[in-house]
């Protein structure tokens, strides 16, 4: 019979080198590691917005400046949707929590992130504006005879969604993407001579919003509360680690 001989192994010496260098590698690149992945989640933040930015644009200039609850009825303070929210969990819940920033100018009541009632009386889903239409706007039905093919966009012709592809799914920290669609239209019961009002216009911009890595949105619903200087002259204030992407520019 023939006999086996064992293969030597690693000594005690051999082995210890071995993994003192593989923790010195570890150490050296688990930084980059690390910041490559703090660098995506960024990216898709902001890939995100715009993609959110750019379907409030396109179903804005096909329905109106006013986000309904009911396409049907007229754009009151109570069918207007103040805010439009990804999934995720609610802002005012658990581990979840909001700055109370109210906007004591906002036609219809205060306003914060937190949407302050049930869901649904102030917000809406962005799935029931942009995928489903569940606020039943119209949709076009136009025939065009081959000469007349329209050229270029046309607006005004109704709901031409989706104009996301579902789910619109949280930002990278496990929160809800937001933006403050209130500040795109006034309500036609507001109060006239006011800011927001039937015969004013808003001087907030509208913008997409991420809480960030601290899950704390720290940046105002009317965002230039806040701002150096005068109320209302700078637009946009960012604040703390948010990460906001401007949709509309105030009427200012």
């Amino acid at each position: 019979m023939r006999k086996l001989k064992g293969q030597k192994g690693l000594s005690l010496v051999e082995v210890t080198i071995m993994l003192l260098v593989l923790m010195l590698l570890t150490s050296v690149l688990a930084p980059s590691i690390f910041d490559f992945v703090i660098d995506a989640q960024w990216v898709k933040v902001k890939e995100d917005c715009e993609a959110i930015g750019i379907s409030v644009a396109r179903l804005t200039r096909d329905v109106g400046p006013c986000l309904k609850f009911t396409a049907a009825a007229p754009c009151t303070q109570v069918n207007r949707a103040d805010l439009l929210y990804s999934d995720g969990p609610n802002v005012a819940g658990g581990d979840v929590a909001a700055a109370n920033y109210a906007n004591p100018n906002l036609a219809g009541g205060n306003l914060n992130w937190h949407l302050e009632t049930v869901e649904g009386t102030r917000g809406d889903w962005m799935e029931n504006q942009f995928v489903t239409n569940a606020p039943l706007y119209n949709t076009p039905l136009i025939n065009y005879p081959a000469p007349l093919y329209p050229v270029g966009p046309l607006f005004g012709l109704g709901w031409r969604g989706a104009y996301l592809a579902p789910p619109i799914g949280p930002d990278p920290w496990g929160n809800r993407y937001m933006v403050n669609s209130a500040f795109l239209a006034v309500a036609v019961d507001s109060a006239p001579n006011t800011h927001g009002g039937r015969n004013r216009w808003w001087e907030h911009d509208v913008f997409c919003i991420s809480s960030g890595p601290n899950r704390l949105f720290e940046t105002a619903v009317a965002s230039d509360i806040g701002c150096a200087g005068p109320v209302g002259l700078f637009g946009a204030c960012r604040t703390g680690d948010d990460f906001i992407y401007v949709i509309q520019g105030s009427g200012r």
